[in-house]
């Protein structure tokens, strides 16, 4: 932890999911944005911890779904001052990662993409009805994921109730409309499987009631579920910020906000060369 103290973010890798190359240009980028402030505030006392162990400390948090508590013990702080880091800098990190947002956009406006669902456990929450995916059997938030074909997160929708299926969840999201040029007559395309049936992307066949599908209907669907499979690679990839996947326990009207936290960050990782 010294080494965190002293402002050198050495072997994080595992803790944040970020190489130290790529941790150090985001510490960077949030340094400019928050100055000197940071360390020497013009009004009240200066942070308890320096901002690259803040920094690390949000990014440990959301990679392995860590509570606020527990953050606390560990860097040697308080739950609320862990809190009030993740309130603060979330917002930062998803400003300071815009440029490789708009970049991977800019990139798959011009070719295909794939779309595809998960459900993210939220567990069962007082007043929200709809949560309890009958599919996936558990309490969650329906993410609507855009990926290119090398199995890169593009773009995420807005959390839909578990309950409802992809086909609805594709509209209700927003993601239908943002890349509805897509799916349009003369668009560049894009891939969904059986769920996204009749809602505009491409999807294979289904097998009719008591019948068989054609040999060159079996060709088709083995071509289009090839490309498809990198959309599941990339949702993989992004499930491994823990806090999508083991189970969300926050406020659940932090829950988009932490999605598009979780999303910047990951397509962040993945615009460093040699990504595979």
């Amino acid at each position: 932890m010294t080494k965190l103290i002293e402002g050198r973010p050495l072997r994080c890798a595992s803790m944040t999911g970020l190489p130290e190359e790529r941790l150090s240009d985001l510490i960077g980028r949030v340094r400019e944005i928050v100055g000197v402030e940071w360390e020497k505030p013009a009004v009240g006392r200066p942070h308890v911890l320096p901002l690259p162990t803040a920094v690390i400390a949000v990014l440990f948090g959301l990679r392995h779904n860590l509570s606020d508590e527990v953050l606390g013990e560990i860097f040697g702080c308080s739950q609320a001052t862990i809190t009030r880091y993740h309130q603060t800098l979330q917002p930062i990190l998803r400003w300071v990662t815009r440029p490789e947002l708009d970049q991977r956009r800019e990139q798959n406006l011009r070719q295909g993409v794939l779309v595809d669902g998960f459900v993210a456990p939220v567990g069962e929450r007082e007043h929200y009805d709809g949560l309890f995916s009958g599919k996936k059997h558990v309490c969650g938030q329906n993410v609507q994921v855009i990926a290119d074909l090398d199995g890169r997160v593009t773009d995420v929708g807005d959390p839909v109730n578990g309950a409802r299926h992809d086909a609805a969840a594709f509209h209700i999201s927003g993601i239908a409309q943002r890349w509805k040029g897509h799916y349009a007559t003369g668009g560049p395309g894009m891939i969904g499987d059986c769920g996204y049936q009749g809602t505009g992307p491409i999807t294979p066949h289904r097998k009719p009631p008591g019948a068989e599908l054609t040999d060159k209907q079996k060709a088709y669907n083995y071509s289009v579920n090839r490309l498809r499979a990198a959309v599941e690679r990339a949702i993989s990839h992004l499930k491994n910020w823990k806090i999508l996947k083991t189970g969300y326990h926050r406020i659940m009207t932090d829950f988009p906000d932490v999605l598009r936290t979780v999303t910047a960050l990951e397509i962040f990782r993945t615009a460093q060369p040699g990504f595979e």
